[in-house]
């Protein structure tokens, strides 16, 4: 089974919610379903790479494709959790019950403990794609079709929040045809059937809260805005613009100039609501705890790329503890992830949101971690590196030379990159290649014999998230 991203929900949050699926039957989640035409298009792409970009492009075009707006004012969001999401993990845990379950904000590191640790995962929310021909900088309009599907779809829908997410720059290929109307949940009545159905009494109900800071302005009960996205481009810029966001947006030949936020209200700190959760689900999953019985462990996270430097400690220590060598290392970005790899080739994992300039400095601080106390010299790094589709403003894109250069720099034997050089940042075809080509070197393969317990992650939460 390897589960592909339905079209109309082809973000990170659909990839997360899936991936708790494809753990539990040793498999992975892919970008889209493979076409018969992907083999020779992607050879004819690194062939002529100037048309392979032409090719790429045109197929991001058609692989994205929004809901119409009735269809998302009249949605259920406990029909769509159950048809497109949970259906196939009850499929996968085959009626058992489990001692723990996890719930969070779409991170690797999170999902690659929840697999190590043989743990089902839920994800904090579900960004629906609705069609809409716009212009990418048309705040008003964007936030205006939002508020009149928002108003229906709240009303149906309880135990939720929406953010409506505009970000002009790295969503820049896609928001001409689609608005970003991002579900986020509390702890929605789907949710609470299946926790009641697969979890023992008694069990541990684990939230990964993160509550990294970003800008959002209210619009309404339960109704947000919030303007670009994590990375290196700061929220204030976002919202109120700054010289290299002009600079960028005259290269784009773009007439729109400043910032995306709403003029004359002032923006407040919440959460980044991608790679965040809402607060709102504390509370509702430690409610509901009390009334049910089970035992609620809150992880909490200042940035989602902190997880991912739990996760690797936790691994490293318990691969120490078996006295397992690690082989080498595994860089995640994105939605890029083959946690299986992890168990069955002895890497040691690090999952980045993106390929922007934030992402490559936590990358290189967490490969001096690695090379410093974990490993001297690395039989393999592999990168799987998702496609940033768009050159950002100066400081946040990142050329794949300097990813390059950097990586050359630690003591690999082997470099194994999972994309084609001439063709980043819009190598598609590499969304669905990389994972398959790890996937079926970790098939056959015996799993490590890894034991990290939900203690180990609560004793080693201080040292990585905080207090």
């Amino acid at each position: 089974m390897v589960v592909t991203v339905p079209p109309d929900l082809k973000f990170s949050d659909s990839f997360y919610l899936l991936f708790g699926a494809a753990t539990l039957k040793n498999d992975i989640v892919i970008w889209q379903k493979i076409p018969f035409y992907l083999k020779p298009s992607a050879t004819l792409a690194y062939a002529f790479p100037s048309l392979g970009k032409k090719l790429m492009e045109d197929q991001l075009l058609k692989a994205v494709i929004g809901r119409s707006a009735e269809s998302v004012k009249k949605g259920d969001i406990n029909e769509i959790l159950e048809k497109e999401f949970l259906s196939l993990h009850r499929e996968a845990l085959a009626g058992k019950k489990v001692d723990r379950l996890f719930l969070g904000a779409s991170n690797g590191g999170s999902l690659c403990l929840a697999d190590i640790m043989h743990v089902p995962i839920l994800g904090s929310g579900l960004n629906i794609l609705v069609a809409r021909r716009s212009d990418p900088d048309d705040v008003e309009g964007f936030i205006e079709f939002g508020r009149g599907l928002a108003e229906s779809f709240l009303a149906k829908n309880k135990h939720v929040e929406v953010v409506i997410h505009v970000d002009p720059i790295h969503d820049r290929t896609n928001l001409p045809e689609v608005l970003h109307f991002r579900v986020k949940f509390w702890l929605p009545e789907a949710y609470r059937n299946f926790i009641r159905d697969h979890l023992n009494e008694g069990g541990d109900l684990v939230l990964f809260d993160v509550q990294e800071p970003w800008l959002h302005y209210k619009l309404d009960e339960r109704l947000y805005y919030q303007a670009g996205g994590l990375d290196d481009v700061t929220p204030e810029e976002f919202a109120f613009g700054s010289k290299r966001i002009d600079e960028w947006l005259e290269e784009m030949e773009a007439s729109h100039r400043g910032g995306w936020g709403i003029e004359g209200e002032e923006p407040f700190k919440r959460f980044d609501d991608e790679f965040g959760n809402s607060p709102e689900m504390a509370g509702e999953m430690e409610e509901f705890s009390e009334e049910e019985g089970y035992n609620f462990v809150h992880i909490k996270a200042k940035r989602c790329h902190d997880l991912s430097a739990l996760c690797t400690y936790l691994i490293h220590k318990a691969m120490m503890e078996k006295k397992i060598k690690p082989r080498g290392v595994l860089l995640e970005q994105y939605t890029q992830c083959v946690p299986l790899a992890v168990r069955r080739l002895a890497l040691l994992p690090f999952w980045a949101i993106s390929g922007f300039r934030a992402s490559f400095n936590d990358t290189r601080k967490m490969l001096d971690v690695m090379f410093d106390e974990y490993l001297d010299e690395a039989q393999e790094l592999i990168l799987l590196p998702h496609q940033p589709l768009i050159r950002a403003p100066l400081g946040d894109f990142v050329p794949f030379e300097e990813w390059e250069q950097m990586l050359e720099g630690y003591p690999v034997k082997e470099f194994t990159l999972l994309s084609n050089r001439k063709l980043y940042p819009v190598d598609l075809a590499s969304l669905v290649t990389g994972p398959l080509k790890v996937l079926k070197r970790c098939q056959g393969r015996p799993d490590l014999d890894l034991d990290i317990t939900l203690q180990d992650v609560n004793d080693a939460s201080g040292k990585f998230l905080g207090d």
